[in-house]
């Protein structure tokens, strides 16, 4: 069965950015996989692929990206995140 996508609703992106990651950032894109490559100009583009949030959260990561000087190149939409399921005692 396929989910809606709502504002509220937790997705899935990749989002790549220009130049080397620093560590100091690293937490801004929760448990996302980081992927650095160099590319045929020397240039660094960094991806983080996993990055799961809702679309307010994605507003504001673009806006600290931005205040930080963080040059973005691309966003997209890889899914909706599925819910993560906690053991409970019945």
């Amino acid at each position: 069965m396929s989910q809606s996508i709502s504002l509220n609703s937790q997705n899935r992106y990749e989002i790549k950015v220009y130049g080397q990651v620093d560590d100091s950032w690293l937490g801004l894109f929760g448990e996302a996989k980081v992927h650095s490559e160099v590319m045929d100009d020397n240039s660094q583009v960094t991806t983080f692929s996993d990055v799961v949030m809702d679309q307010a959260g994605l507003v504001g990561l673009i806006r600290r990206l931005h205040g930080m000087g963080i040059v973005l190149l691309s966003i997209r939409q890889v899914g909706v995140a599925l819910p993560k399921y906690r053991n409970r005692a019945i």
